[in-house]
């Protein structure tokens, strides 16, 4: 039978909660110019388009992202979902530090 005192603090049916990696705004649009080359080299289309720099959010709920970028400038047509998604991805993973 579970224990009350389980270590495990996570909501039903949620995965416990991660550590994320800490990176300052430049490291972070470093990583997210990668992700973003990476993806279009995959797709066979032409690069044209990086984050502008990440800044700092308030985290609306504990362990949610603090931080956002204010868009993608040059962004090809057909290409924002999958933006959305890699940004979306690296706001789970990176803490903005200062």
């Amino acid at each position: 039978m579970p224990s009350l005192h389980s270590q495990d603090h996570a909501p039903h049916g949620m995965p416990p909660p991660t550590t994320k990696k800490r990176a300052t705004a430049e490291e972070i649009q470093a990583d997210l110019r990668e992700r973003i080359e990476r993806y279009f080299a995959r797709e066979g289309r032409p690069d044209g388009c990086e984050a502008t720099p990440p800044r700092l959010l308030g985290a609306r709920e504990a362990g949610g992202p603090n931080w956002t970028v204010d868009g993608f400038p040059g962004l090809p047509n057909g290409c924002f979902g999958a933006l959305v998604r890699i940004l979306d991805q690296a706001r789970q993973e990176y803490e903005l530090i200062s």
